[in-house]
C-alpha cells in the first residue's frame, strides 16, 4: 500500500508568514557524539563548560550533513562511497545521538516583555537545556513538530547563553534491505520514510537526524500573536481579465497573554488600504483563537494558477496592541483565489477549479533536492522556477518526503 499523503500546490498558492520580530540561530554552533561525552545537560548548558573542542556544526543541518562538512566520512554522493559509511540499524542508535549546543547573546529584557525560543523542526526527538535549567518535561517528539519554550526567567543577566541541545534518531530506524522504504517499519513513526532506502536512492545512514529545521529567538510583549491565518472566498466564475466582484477576506490569529494580569488590547491588520480591528480581552495565562470582522475586498486581483492568468499576491499586516502600544506584530502574503474540487462522473477523475474556473492540472512531483536536508532560499527560487518555465501549475509534496519548509512555499 502507498503509505503517503500529497499536497497539491498550485505555485505561489499559500500563504507565506515572516514574524518581524524575531532571529535566527544559525551560527556559533558546535556538536559531538553523545555515547562519548557523559555529561548532563545541566552541566553542558552552561557557559563554563568547554565546547571549544567540539566540531563545528551547522544548523540547521543532520547529523551526517556535519559529519560530512567536518570531513569524518566520504561523500554518499560519489561511487559506493555510501557503503563505507555505517548504517544506523547495524551499528545502533548512540552512533548517531548527538549533542548540539550553541552560545548566544540575548539580553533579559527590563521592559517586561518576554523572550521565546522557537524549533521549526528536530527529527526526531530532543531534550533542550538553557544555561542550567531543562526547558522541557519529556523528549519533544516527531519530526514536523514545532516547538516553542518561554525562556525570559533562564536567561542570564550578562546576556551571554547557552543552548544545549541533545538529539535521539527516528525510532524504530527501519531495517533498508534494498527495498522501498526497506522493511517498511521506518513509516511507523512520524518522520521521512525515503531515509530508508528507495528505488531512486541509497539508505540515508543517520536517516536524517539532527536539528534539521531552524531556530529561532522572538522577543515580544507579555501578549503575543500567533498563526495568523488568512481564508479567501471568490464567489462564481471569474476570468483573469476585467473588473472582479468582490471576495472576502476572513482572518483570525491566536493571541496569549503570559502575564499574571487581566490584559485588553486590540489585534487589528492592514489590507489594500482598509483597517480591520476587533477588540480582545486575555485572562492571565490564556490563549485563545480570535476571528475578525469579515472584509469585503473591492474589485480584487485575484490569484491564478501558472499559464491561466497573474499569480497577484496581497501582504497583510497584522498587530497586536496594549495600552495602545504594539506589542507584536506579523505579515502575511497570500492570493485571493478559492479552490473547489467535484467528481467528474463523465472522466471518472477529480476536477479543479479555481476561482471557478476548470483547471488543467500539469504536475510535478517534489521528493525533495537532497537527501541530506542541505537547502537554501536560492536553491528552492531555482527549482521551484524550474517548474514554472516547463509550464508546470501543480507541485505534488509527496509524502514520503518532508512537510517543507516556509522558503519552499515562499518560492
Amino acid at each position: 500500500m502507498f503509505r503517503a499523503c500529497c499536497l497539491a500546490l498550485f505555485l505561489l498558492l499559500p500563504q507565506i508568514i515572516f514574524a518581524q520580530n524575531q532571529r535566527e540561530l544559525n551560527s556559533e554552533w558546535m556538536c559531538i557524539r553523545a555515547s562519548g561525552l557523559n555529561m548532563p545537560g545541566d552541566t553542558i548548558s552552561k557557559t563554563e563548560f568547554l565546547i571549544s573542542n567540539w566540531l563545528p556544526a551547522i544548523v540547521p543541518g543532520t547529523v551526517l550533513a556535519n559529519q560530512l562538512f567536518n570531513k569524518q566520512i566520504p561523500d554518499p554522493f560519489y561511487g559506493m562511497n555510501n557503503e563505507a559509511i555505517p548504517d544506523i540499524y547495524k551499528i545502533g542508535k548512540g552512533y548517531y545521538t548527538y549533542w548540539f549546543a550553541c552560545d548566544f547573546k540575548e539580553q533579559f529584557p527590563a521592559d517586561g516583555s518576554e523572550v521565546y525560543l522557537n524549533f521549526r523542526g528536530v527529527n526526531y526527538s530532543f531534550d533542550v537545556w538553557l544555561n542550567g535549567h531543562k526547558l522541557n518535561d519529556k523528549p519533544d517528539e516527531g519530526m514536523f513538530l514545532s516547538s516553542s519554550y518561554c525562556i525570559t526567567k533562564y536567561l542570564e543577566k550578562n546576556g551571554t547563553n547557552r543552548l544545549a541541545v541533545i538529539v535521539y534518531p527516528p525510532s524504530p530506524v527501519g531495517n533498508p534491505n534494498n527495498g522501498q522504504g526497506g522493511d517498511g517499519m521506518i513509516a511507523h513513526s512520524v518522520t521521512n520514510q525515503f531515509v530508508a532506502g528507495w528505488d531512486w536512492i541509497q539508505p540515508v545512514r543517520d536517516r536524517n537526524t539532527g536539528i534539521w529545521d531552524k531556530v529561532f529567538i522572538k522577543r515580544v510583549g507579555q501578549a503575543h500573536l500567533d498563526h495568523p491565518h488568512v481564508v479567501t472566498l471568490v464567489p462564481g466564475r471569474r476570468s483573469p481579465d476585467g473588473k472582479q466582484w468582490p471576495a472576502t477576506i476572513r482572518v483570525s490569529a491566536e493571541v496569549e497573554n503570559t502575564s499574571d494580569s487581566t490584559l485588553k488590547g486590540v489585534l487589528e491588520y492592514e489590507l489594500a488600504g482598509k483597517r480591520v480591528s476587533t477588540t480582545v480581552t486575555l485572562e492571565p495565562h490564556s490563549l485563545e483563537e480570535v476571528k475578525l470582522p469579515d472584509l469585503q475586498l473591492e474589485n480584487p486581483k485575484l490569484w491564478w494558477p501558472n499559464g491561466y492568468g497573474t499569480p497577484y499576491l496581497y501582504t497583510l499586516k497584522m498587530r497586536l496592541l496594549v495600552n495602545r502600544k504594539v506589542v507584536d506584530d506579523d505579515t502575511v502574503t497570500f492570493g485571493v483565489r478559492q479552490l473547489a474540487t467535484a467528481w467528474n462522473a463523465k472522466t471518472k477523475s477529480r476536477e479543479i477549479k479555481v476561482n471557478g474556473q476548470k483547471i488543467f492540472i500539469k504536475g510535478g512531483n517534489w521528493i525533495l533536492p537532497d537527501e541530506l536536508l542541505r537547502f537554501s532560499k536560492g536553491r528552492y527560487d531555482a527549482e521551484v522556477r524550474f517548474h514554472r518555465d516547463m509550464n508546470l501549475n501543480l507541485i505534488r509534496v509527496w509524502g514520503g518526503g518532508i512537510t517543507e519548509r516556509p522558503e519552499f512555499y515562499d518560492a
